[in-house]
């Protein structure tokens, strides 16, 4: 395994597992690409099991979604994430992408906010894409996120 980085690659954060010398996850970001502080355009993950949940969305286990409000919603989707992911052995701190799905882009904003509320404390964030639909499955869901997470192998 060869640890360089390439000449354009830059190194902004990476975690590895005393237990599991092995593993490892590289958040880097080329200078070829545009940047900005609370983006991560490359995740490096070397010797982990994977974690892939399926897309979250703003309702609780009996599938009611209790707030029209986007933030609110926008909360629950990461309260979900993080249910899901215990379920697995994981945290939000383990994720590495995201791909996050909003209905409106007057809500990019809010997005944005309420992702650096309950990512913001990680040393670099996930890798994400952000997409503008024009719906979801349910007519009140205004956001919806997949998550992808690595731990290390046990």
């Amino acid at each position: 395994m060869n640890d360089d980085l390439p000449a354009s690659a830059s190194l902004k954060s990476a975690r590895t597992d005393p237990d599991d010398p092995a593993f490892r996850v590289r958040y880097m970001n080329s200078s070829d690409l545009w940047s900005a502080p609370r983006l991560t355009q490359v995740v490096d993950v070397r010797h982990a099991r994977m974690i892939y949940l399926s897309g979250q969305a703003p309702a609780d286990a009996a599938y009611k979604v209790a707030s029209g409000d986007f933030r609110a919603q926008m909360h629950k989707v990461f309260d979900n994430i993080e249910a899901a992911l215990a379920a697995a052995g994981a945290t939000l701190a383990d994720i590495v992408k995201t791909t996050t799905y909003i209905t409106d882009i007057a809500h990019r904003a809010a997005m944005r906010e309420v992702r650096a509320e309950r990512l913001g404390h990680l040393q670099a964030p996930p890798a994400n894409t952000a997409l503008v639909v024009a719906s979801l499955i349910e007519p009140e869901f205004l956001v919806e996120v997949d998550v992808v997470a690595a731990v290390p192998l046990r």
